[in-house]
C-alpha cells in the first residue's frame, strides 16, 4: 500500500481562473485579509526597516506606482498594506502598473517589495505575473531578513491561485524553513498554512501534520496559531477544540476562532438542510416511480425499493438508511478494488482510533482474488509463533466471515487490545479443513530493513516495508556490506506490500543519477506530478538484481518498474502485484459529521466526550466518507502500473505491474505431496520440532547450531540425537521433509543469539532453501562471471536450474 496520499481532502476544489480584474481581486480577498489582519497578530517586534529614497520627481502614473511603493518601503509593516488599494486604483493601464511594480521591487526595501509582490498577485488576471512576484518575495524567507518581513513573505507564498512554475518555486523556500526545528515556530506555522495550499500531494500532508503537532505544544500561543491555521486549510475537527477554548476571549485571535466556528455551524445547518430535502425529493421519486430527472440512471434502484416494500415479509422493518448505504457500498465496489464507501461508523473507527495503542497478531496481509490471506508473518509476533505461514489463508475472525470484506474492515477485526485473545479460523493447502487457531494479541514492531552477506561477497538486502526511514537504513545496509566486501546486491522485494512514495523514491536516489525520472501520476484532481532522483548515486556501476512476487505491491513495483525501465536492474522472480493507484478520502456533500467537545484535547472523540447528537442516535457520527481512486502510477517508459479489471474480474492490461527478465517461481509442495502440510501443521502445533531443539540447544552445541542455522548442507545426519528424534514422532514425513523443519526452529532461535532475525521468514531469504534468492544469485554471478555451482557454500544445496528459453541475464553492471 502507498502510505502518503491517504490524508483526507478538506473541501478543496479546482481552482477557477477568474475572467475579468475585479472578479481577480475579489479572488484575492482573502488572502489580502490574511496578510493585513492575521500576520499583525503574530509580528511583534521593531519596524525601523530598510527605507529607500524616493525619486525627487514623479510624472505619469508609472511614477506614482513607484512613489506609492517607496512611500510604503518606509512604513511600519502593518500600515504598509493600507496602500495597496492606492495602487490598484491608479488610473493607468494594468500592463503599464504590473511593469512600474516590476520596477519599483527592483529598487526598494523588504517592506517596498511585499507590497510590490502582493499588488502583483492581485492584479494578475492570467497567471503571468505570479511567477515574478514569487520571484520577488522568495529572496525574503532569508534567515538575514526581519522575522516580521520573513511570516509575510511565507504567508504570501501560500497564494491559493498560483501558477505551476510559482508554485514549485514557493515550495522550495518553503519546505526549507518547514524542515528546519531550529527555526521561529510562529514562522515555521505560517509555513506549514502556505506549503498546504501550494505544495503537492504529500508536501501537503506533511504540513498538516507539521500544524498537528503544534496542537500538543506547551506554548499556548503556538497552540492557538497552529489552531487557526489548522481551521484556515480546512481541518476544523483538528482545530475546534483549541478555538472553542478561545472564542469567548475578547482578542483578534478570539475572533478569528468565533468565525471559524460560525463559518462551520453555519455551514452544517446548511447542508443537513440539503441533505432533508434530497431525502425528500428520494421519497418522493420513491412514491411516484421515479419521475425525477434522474429516474433514466437510478430508476432501477427506485423500482426495486418498491418491490421490497410491497413484497418483503419483513419490509416494515427494514432500516431505510442501511439499505442506501449498503447500495453506496456497492456503487464504490463497482468502481476498482481499492474505492469504497465509509460508513460514519467505519469512518470514526478509522479516523478517531488512530492515535489509540492496538495489538495485532503480527502479519502482512492482503486479499488475494477475494480471499484475505497472510502474505508473510512478522518473525516477532504471534502469527509467526503460532506457526502460521504465507498464504495461509483467514477466513473467520471469531464467527465473523471475512469473505467479501473489505481489507480495513478485516485488519479493524483482527485488532484489539495487547494481551487480548483473538480466535482466527485458517485454511493452508493440504489440510483436510479449516482450523481455529486463537492468537494473544501483542504490540508489533514492523521491521523495515534486514541483510546478510552472502557467499560469494554476495550483499542480500531484504526491504520488508517502506516505512518512514527505509531509505537511509538500506543505505546503511548496503554500505556496511559493501565495506565487508560485498561485489553486488539483491534487493529483495517479495511480499513488500508498499508504504511512503517517499522512501521509494529515496532508495531509486540510491542507484539513479540525479534528474532521473521515477514515476510519474496522472490525476483527477490537481496537477499531474513528476517524481525525479534527487541526488547523485550512491553505488554507481554496482550490479543490482531486483527479487520480486506476486506480492510485490504499490512502492515495491514503483521501485522495481523504475530500475528496470533505466536498465539499472535485472528483475528475477515472478509478476508483480500491480497496485498502482492512489485513493483520497472525500467528505460527502450533505453528509457532515457531528461536533464534539474534545475534553482531553487528543483530536478525537472518546467515550464520555458531550457532543451534538444532531441525528439522535445516542452515538457520535462523524459523517460518511468516500474513498475514491483519484491517480494511477505511471513508469518512466509510460506504462501503467496498476491491473485493470472489468466487472467481472478479467484483467484489462496482462503487462501490469513489472515483469521479470529472469522467471523464477517460488517452490511449492506438488500436488501429491500435499497431504504432508496437514501433518507438518500438527507437529508444529505440538511444538515437536521446537522440543528438539530445546532438548539438544545448549552451550556446547550453540555454536553448532549457530552453523546449521546457516547451511546444514542438506544432511540430517549433522543434527545431534537426529536418528532417535525422528523415530520418535512416528511419522510417515522423510527425515529430509523433517530436518527442513527442524533447521527453522533451529533459526528461530539461534535469532536470538544473533540479536536480530534472519532476513524473510522461514525459507524465504534462506540461501539454502529459497530458490528464487539463488535464481537471484546465480543471475548476479554471471554478472560477474562467476558460477554459483563453483562457489564451496553453494555446491551441496544448490537448487536452482535456469530454464535457458526464459532467462535473460543483462550486460555486466
Amino acid at each position: 500500500m502507498l502510505a502518503p496520499s491517504s490524508s483526507e481532502e478538506q473541501g478543496r476544489g479546482p481552482q477557477q481562473v477568474p475572467q475579468h480584474t475585479m472578479a481577480k481581486k475579489r479572488a484575492t480577498m482573502i488572502s489580502r485579509i490574511l496578510v493585513s489582519s492575521f500576520l499583525p497578530l503574530l509580528f511583534l517586534g521593531s519596524h525601523d526597516l530598510m527605507a529607500s529614497p524616493a525619486p525627487s520627481v514623479f510624472q505619469g502614473g508609472k511614477e506614482k506606482a513607484k512613489a506609492l511603493v517607496f512611500e510604503a518601503n518606509r512604513q511600519p509593516l502593518e500600515k504598509a498594506w493600507e496602500y495597496l488599494p492606492r495602487i490598484e486604483d491608479l488610473e493607468i493601464s494594468e500592463d503599464s502598473l504590473m511593469k512600474s511594480l516590476r520596477e519599483a521591487a527592483k529598487e526598494t526595501g523588504p517592506v517596498g517589495k511585499l507590497v510590490a509582490a502582493r499588488a502583483l498577485l492581485n492584479l494578475d488576471e492570467d497567471g503571468t505575473q505570479s511567477k515574478r512576484a514569487v520571484e520577488i518575495v522568495g529572496p525574503l524567507l532569508d534567515a538575514q531578513q526581519k522575522l516580521e518581513v520573513r511570516k509575510a513573505a511565507a504567508a504570501m507564498l501560500g497564494t491559493p491561485d498560483l501558477g505551476p512554475t510559482a508554485r514549485k518555486l514557493a515550495r522550495s523556500g518553503l519546505l526549507a524553513i518547514l524542515k528546519d526545528d531550529t527555526e521561529d515556530q510562529g514562522l515555521r506555522i505560517l509555513t506549514a498554512r502556505s506549503l498546504h495550499f501550494v505544495g503537492r500531494a504529500e508536501q501537503i500532508d506533511y504540513s498538516r501534520r507539521v500544524l498537528l503537532d503544534f496542537l500538543r505544544s506547551k506554548n499556548r500561543e503556538l497552540k492557538i496559531d497552529g489552531a487557526l491555521a489548522l481551521a484556515e486549510i480546512g481541518d476544523m475537527i483538528s482545530a475546534r477544540a483549541v478555538l472553542e477554548e478561545i472564542e469567548e476571549e475578547p482578542t483578534a485571535k478570539g475572533r478569528m476562532a468565533r468565525s471559524y466556528l460560525r463559518l462551520e455551524q453555519q455551514a452544517s445547518e446548511h447542508d443537513r438542510a440539503i441533505r432533508r430535502l434530497q431525502q425528500r425529493l428520494l421519497a418522493k421519486r420513491m412514491q411516484t416511480g421515479g419521475t425525477g430527472q434522474n429516474s433514466g440512471r437510478f430508476e432501477l434502484l427506485y423500482r426495486l425499493y418498491e418491490l421490497i416494500q410491497r413484497y418483503h415479509m419483513d419490509a416494515k422493518e427494514l432500516d431505510d438508511t442501511v439499505m442506501v448505504e449498503d447500495a453506496a457500498k456497492g456503487m464504490m465496489k463497482a468502481l476498482d478494488r481499492f474505492s469504497s464507501y465509509m460508513t460514519s461508523d467505519s469512518y470514526r473507527a478509522f479516523a478517531f482510533d488512530l492515535g489509540r495503542l492496538y495489538g495485532g497478531i503480527g502479519a502482512f496481509v492482503n486479499i488475494q482474488r477475494g480471499i484475505f490471506q497472510i502474505t508473510r508473518p512478522i518473525y516477532s509476533g504471534p502469527a509467526y509463533k503460532k506457526g502460521l505461514m504465507s498464504g495461509d489463508q483467514i477466513l473467520k475472525v471469531g464467527t465473523w466471515s471475512t469473505t467479501d470484506k473489505e481489507l480495513d474492515d478485516i485488519i479493524k477485526h483482527l485488532k484489539g487490545e495487547p494481551g487480548t485473545p483473538v480466535t482466527i479460523s485458517v485454511y493452508r493447502a493440504g489440510w483436510p479443513e479449516p482450523r481455529d487457531i486463537t492468537l494473544e494479541r501483542k504490540m508489533i514492531q514492523v521491521p523495515s530493513v534486514s541483510s546478510l552477506l552472502l557467499p560469494g561477497n554476495i550483499g542480500y538486502c531484504e526491504i520488508q516495508t517502506f516505512a518512514s526511514d527505509t531509505g537511509r537504513e538500506v543505505e546503511k545496509n548496503l554500505l556496511e556490506m559493501q565495506k565487508k566486501g560485498a561485489k553486488g546486491f539483491v534487493i529483495d522485494l517479495r511480499n513488500n506490500t508498499g508504504g511512503y512514495m517517499s522512501q521509494a523514491q529515496a532508495i531509486c536516489d540510491l542507484f539513479l543519477p540525479k534528474g532521473k525520472l521515477i514515476v510519474s501520476t496522472k490525476s483527477t484532481i490537481g496537477r499531474d506530478e513528476r517524481y525525479l532522483s534527487r541526488r547523485d548515486e550512491v553505488f554507481k556501476d554496482v550490479p543490482i538484481i531486483v527479487l520480486t512476487n506476486q506480492n510485490s505491491a504499490s512502492a515495491s513495483e514503483i521501485v522495481t518498474g523504475c530500475l528496470k525501465d533505466h536498465k539499472r536492474a535485472t528483475i528475477v522472480g515472478v509478476q508483480t502485484y500491480g497496485k498502482g493507484s492512489v485513493q483520497n478520502l472525500f467528505r460527502i456533500p450533505g453528509y457532515l459529521g457531528e461536533r464534539l467537545e474534545d475534553l482531553n484535547r487528543n483530536r478525537r472523540w472518546d467515550e464520555g466526550e458531550p457532543f451534538k447528537d444532531v441525528n439522535k442516535n445516542g452515538k457520535f457520527d462523524p459523517g460518511p466518507r468516500a474513498r475514491i481512486t483519484i491517480s494511477y502510477y505511471y513508469l518512466p517508459s509510460g506504462r501503467r502500473l496498476h491491473k485493470m479489471l472489468d466487472s467481472k474480474g478479467k484483467v484489462g492490461n496482462p503487462d501490469y505491474g513489472v515483469k521479470p527478465d529472469v522467471v523464477v517461481k517460488a517452490k511449492t509442495l506438488e500436488a501429491k505431496d500435499l497431504w504432508k502440510n496437514s501433518i507438518i501443521a500438527d507437529l508444529l502445533t505440538e511444538g515437536k520440532f521446537k522440543e528438539y531443539v530445546k532438548q539438544h540447544l545448549n552451550a556446547e552445541t550453540r555454536d553448532k547450531f549457530l552453523k546449521l542455522a546457516i547451511s546444514d548442507e542438506g544432511k540430517w545426519e549433522s543434527y545431534p540425537g537426529f536418528e532417535e528424534y525422528y523415530k520418535s514422532l512416528d511419522t510417515l514425513l522423510s527425515k529430509d521433509d523433517v530436518r527442513r523443519w527442524v533447521r527453522i526452529a533451529v533459526r528461530d532461535k539461534v535469532a536470538d543469539f544473533r540479536g536480530k532475525a534472519w532476513p524473510g521468514g522461514r525459507i524465504f531469504g534462506d540461501y539454502q532453501e529459497d530458490v528464487q534468492l539463488q535464481g537471484a544469485i546465480s543471475v548476479l554471478l554471471k554478472k560477474l562471471d562467476e558460477d554459483a555451482t563453483k562457489i564451496a557454500a553453494y555446491q551441496s544445496i544448490w537448487k536452482y536450474a535456469p530454464k535457458k528459453k526464459s532467462e535473460k541475464v543483462g550486460k555486466k553492471g
